[in-house]
């Protein structure tokens, strides 16, 4: 597989040569994906999205560098945005109380998320708990992605403030 950039290579996309490409490095996207992913779901959801990026920037001719490399590159990512998700609901649901002591105690997130507008308290807590990117927030949501990442940076910083307002601890 080829693309622009390389004189004498043919660049241009077919559902075969898109076919060859995924046979040719299905096994090495999913073990980079898989290194790092808690299980083979996550790790099949990781490469599922670079495939699908591949699918579409090489399929409008946007495809700019050889399809292995955005393939990798976009897994790389992915793998890495799996951690990062995963420590944010981890970081965020440590500092919850448990469910059964929800309606008693009221602790520093949870009273600062109270201060917060409901829907961006739904936003950080959708994030957190299903480890949504922000292409899945913004569908969720109807929005672009770059609306949801900056809605998402404010209101991180909102609660922040909040936070340390309610007394919580860093």
């Amino acid at each position: 597989m080829v693309q622009r950039g390389e004189p004498g290579r043919d660049y241009s996309f077919s559902e075969r040569a898109f076919e060859e490409c995924y046979r040719d490095t299905f096994g090495t996207v999913w073990s980079i994906a898989r290194r790092v992913a808690r299980d083979d779901g996550e790790a099949d959801d990781v490469a599922q999205k670079a495939y699908l990026a591949l699918y579409r920037y090489w399929s409008r001719g946007e495809l700019r560098e050889p399809p292995a490399h955005l393939l990798f590159r976009v897994a790389k990512r992915g793998a890495i945005d799996v951690l990062r998700a995963r420590g944010r609901a981890r970081r965020l649901f440590a500092k919850l109380p448990p469910p059964e002591a929800a309606d008693e105690i009221s602790g520093p997130l949870t009273r600062a998320l109270r201060r917060l507008r409901p829907e961006d308290a739904a936003l950080v807590l959708t994030q957190a708990a299903g480890g949504f990117s922000y292409e899945e927030l913004a569908a969720i949501e109807g929005k672009s992605v770059a609306s949801v990442r900056s809605r998402l940076f404010r209101v991180r910083r909102e609660l922040a403030l909040r936070y340390d307002e309610e007394g919580g601890e860093r």
